[in-house]
Parts: structure tokens; sequence; C-alpha cells
């Protein structure tokens, strides 16, 4: 009963460490918006164009170990007991001129927390490598980017739930990594980028490579 209630338990830090690695609030957005190849067009060719295209443009490496303590302040809110949170391994994002995007990560995170006065680890893994085109919301009194064409065929994650040295495979359901209907708000300066979904719990520090 006490392994089945950890599994139970592990649910929601497992769930959160998958907005770590970038997926949108997928009900964060209802209405239709642009495409994002046409708006990536659009941003690319406009000589008045005010979004930070030039700025985005190139390969950024995100802070993990940033990500993880936030999570670890979300879990804690929650009133979850957790004891510690660590990340090891890169994540990176790669935007192009013409609207291309590609999402790199070799990346792992878990969860200390206790229950019942026992200790468990929640853990999550990501490797691979999944890709979607981009551009910019016209209509957003910030810069915010959209995506589209999304594949993740070359993406695997792994979820295991480990407790008195027995460790159990998680299987929870996996969202699409790139919301395609949400917004991801942007602030780009010559070698930070920082970005958060629309509606999201975290915050991504990046730094350019």
């Amino acid at each position: 009963m006490t392994r089945r209630t950890t599994t139970a338990l592990a649910a929601l830090p497992l769930a959160l460490l998958l907005l770590l690695t970038g997926c949108g609030d997928e009900d964060a957005a209802s209405e239709s918006t642009p495409a994002a190849s046409d708006s990536a067009d659009d941003a690319a060719a406009s000589p008045e164009d005010t979004s930070p295209t030039a700025c985005v443009v190139g390969t950024w490496s995100a802070d993990v170990a940033d990500l993880a303590e936030q999570l670890g302040s979300v879990l804690a809110d929650t009133g979850m007991d957790v004891l510690t949170t660590r990340a090891a391994g890169s994540q990176t994002a790669t935007f192009t001129a013409d609207g291309g995007f590609r999402f790199d990560n070799d990346f792992a995170a878990a969860i200390d927390f206790q229950i019942n006065g026992a200790t468990a680890t929640a853990s999550q893994s990501h490797a691979g490598t999944l890709t979607a085109s981009w551009g910019w919301d016209s209509s957003s009194d910030r810069a915010a980017m959209m995506f589209a064409d999304y594949d993740d065929s070359a993406y695997a994650i792994e979820n295991t739930v480990s407790m008195n040295g027995v460790v159990s495979t998680v299987p929870i359901e996996v969202p699409s990594l790139i919301d395609t209907t949400g917004r991801l708000f942007v602030e780009c300066t010559d070698d930070e980028l920082v970005t958060t979904w629309e509606d999201g719990l975290f915050i991504t520090a990046w730094t350019r490579r």
C-alpha cells in the first residue's frame, strides 16, 4: 500500500518535471492563432519589424539547476515535504532566422521527498531531439513565439520512483513538449534569453552557446 501511495504522489512532481523541459499549458489557449510558419516569414522579411528575431537566432543552453530549484519551490507550495531537487545534463534550443526550431535534451532531474517517514525519489530523464517551426505572434503586445509542425518522434522520456531500494517505472501521460496552441514569451539580450509559457509555472534562463 505504501509503495502504491508513493507512486501516486510522485505523479505530481513527474508531471511538473515535464514542464521543466518546455511544454506549455495545453489549456492556456482555446482560440485559433496565426500559423507559426507564416508569422516567421513576416518577421524575417519586414524591415520595420521590432520583434527580437536577430537576437534569438542561434543556440541557447538552459540553466537546468535553476529550473530544479524552481520545481522544489512549486512542490513545497503544494504541501509536499521536499528534501532536495537536482538536475544534470544539458538542454539546448536552436532558432534559425527562417523559422526553424530544434530542441535537444540529454537531461535528468530528480526530487527527493518524504512520505510516512520514509524518503522517496521521483526521477525523470529526457533524451533526444524534437523539431518545430516558430514565428512571432503579431497580435501580442510583447515578444511572443508561436510554434507549429511539431515532431517529437526522436524524443524519449522515462519516469521512475524509488523507495526503500525498490525502483518502479511510472507511466504518466506525456503532453506535447511544445504547446502549439499557446505562446512562449521571450526576453532577449546579446547573451541571455529568458522564456516563459503563457500561464506557465516556470521561467527558463538561457545563455548563448
